[in-house]
């Protein structure tokens, strides 16, 4: 799965590049642009400046804990603007009056440098000539529009915006400074063709859950090899997430021990799930609804704790895999889990599995149904009588349904499982003994609508740009991201703020 990051590899990367650089960060006001100027400052190694136009220091320390750290440490200077700007007549005035007291043109191009806002110059003068320095202008519209105030850059004998952005650039690529410049307009002009790099900030709405996404437009010398990163804000912090890497299984399926023991509940085996969704109560129903370009390992990494739970109290397990699975598959499910003989004690499995080379997981693999059957019963009996045989309350019981695999039973026995019955069917199963049910199917199949009614839980998984979100219909949850764990998590949930 992606791993949390707090910067793309690709902005890290191009921080290491020899000065000067440029890099334009752009996005409509509260897409998390001047959060990721924060942490391109506290990721940056060398001198920082931070020239705020809109945020007061003070609340800068207050909302970033890590600009603190940064400052404690003597890295950084912030060059404060929110409450007063310079004057463009004026200074272009002084440019007049110093151009009159050169004697030759040569250092024409070195006083133009006048023309910037006297809060840029004075960030230029705290650089060093030797020393990478980044430098950060939050916001560049802020700046430029403060600057020119009401005498705007079209009177007559003022520069434009353009040639005060060319003279920046020109005083930046004197000395070994990286520039940032930070936007609301997406359309930045020039800006796009002469900078090195262009970051766009965006907050998405996928129904009722809003995420943000950051884009890579542009970055000269870098390998972009992810244009695409989702992050979040959550604690004052800017992080994306990396790419899903996928994959088999782990030979190890690690689980989160249970805080707790609670009578009538499984333990999920991920203190995540448990946090936004609860624990699985017996008697009931969870449905994960899930989009055609969700991967099945991804639905896994959420499945196999749970399994692991079951397995080790000795619970029984009703399986319904995926079509196309092979009787291997699902023995790798449970092998390292359980011994042989448990597995053959605690496990049956429904599906259209080949025949043959597997003869020695006949045993656990249970007959297909021989027709349609008239009402709400079982349509499997020999899976309702092995779970019937476990009544233990202490040993719970997991029913693990693919709706695709009851389509795939469809196709060879007609009518066997209808949106109909469906619903009144899994009831049968769920009343006959200590168990909880967990159905996995696509979000607009019938038979998915049909157990919304039922199901305790409901999730949503979907894939967007590489990464599986998930969140919580029922009990509502913000939007999530299957992540990477480098601890003993068996996965992690990222919130999306």
């Amino acid at each position: 799965m992606g791993a949390a990051l707090d910067l793309p590899t690709e902005l890290t990367h191009f921080l290491g590049r020899r000065p000067p650089q440029t890099l334009l960060v752009r996005g409509a006001p509260g897409t998390g642009k001047t959060m990721l100027a924060l942490a391109l400052i506290e990721s940056f190694p060398g001198p920082r400046i931070y020239v705020t136009s809109r945020v007061h220091p003070s609340d800068l320390y207050a909302d970033f804990p890590g600009l603190g750290r940064v400052a404690d440490a003597g890295g950084l200077s912030i060059v404060d603007m929110t409450e007063g700007a310079g004057d463009l007549r004026r200074s272009a005035e002084a440019l007049d009056r110093a151009e009159r007291l050169v004697a030759t043109d040569g250092h024409r191009s070195e006083l133009r440098s006048l023309l910037l806002p006297p809060e840029v110059l004075e960030a230029w003068g705290r650089t060093s000539a030797s020393t990478p320095t980044l430098v950060v202008l939050d916001s560049w519209d802020s700046i430029i529009d403060r600057y020119a105030g009401s005498s705007g850059t079209s009177a007559s004998g003022l520069p434009s915006r353009e040639e005060i952005e060319r003279i920046a650039l020109a005083q930046m690529a004197r000395g070994p400074v990286f520039l940032v410049f930070v936007m609301e307009h997406r359309d930045a002009g020039q800006l796009e063709y002469l900078v090195n790099g262009i970051v766009t900030m965006e907050r998405e709405s996928h129904g009722d859950r809003t995420e943000r996404w950051l884009r890579i437009d542009k970055l000269r010398g870098t390998r972009i090899a992810h244009p695409a990163y989702p992050f979040s804000l959550e604690g004052g912090r800017f992080q994306c997430i990396e790419p899903m890497k996928g994959g088999p299984r782990p030979s190890d399926v690690r689980i989160d021990p249970a805080p707790e023991q609670v009578a009538g509940q499984i333990w999920p085996g991920s203190a995540d799930y448990a946090t936004f969704f609860g624990r699985l109560p017996l008697g009931r129903l969870t449905l994960i609804e899930h989009d055609s370009e969700t991967p099945l390992w991804a639905m896994n990494r959420i499945l196999d704790p749970i399994l692991s739970v079951v397995l080790s109290n000795h619970g029984r397990i009703f399986h319904v895999p995926p079509p196309g699975t092979h009787p291997i598959d699902i023995w790798d499910l449970y092998k390292g889990r359980v011994l042989p003989e448990e597995f053959f004690e605690q496990v049956r499995i429904l599906g259209l599995l080949p025949h043959g080379e597997s003869e020695e997981l006949a045993p656990v693999m249970l007959p297909l149904p021989t027709g349609t059957i008239e009402g709400y019963n079982p349509r499997t009996p020999e899976a309702a009588r092995f779970l019937a045989e476990n009544q233990n309350p202490e040993t719970p019981n997991l029913g693990l349904v693919f709706i695709a695999g009851l389509n795939a039973i469809n196709s060879l026995v007609p009518g066997t499982y209808s949106p109909d019955t469906f619903s009144g069917m899994a009831l049968t199963y769920l009343h006959q003994s200590p168990i909880h049910m967990i159905t996995i199917g696509a979000e607009e199949d019938p038979l998915t609508r049909s157990l919304r009614p039922l199901a305790a839980a409901r999730l949503r998984m979907s894939s967007r740009e590489g990464r599986v979100f998930v969140h919580g219909i029922l009990p509502r949850t913000p939007s999530l991201v299957l992540v990477e764990t480098d601890d003993s998590a068996p996965y992690h949930l990222h919130l999306i703020v």
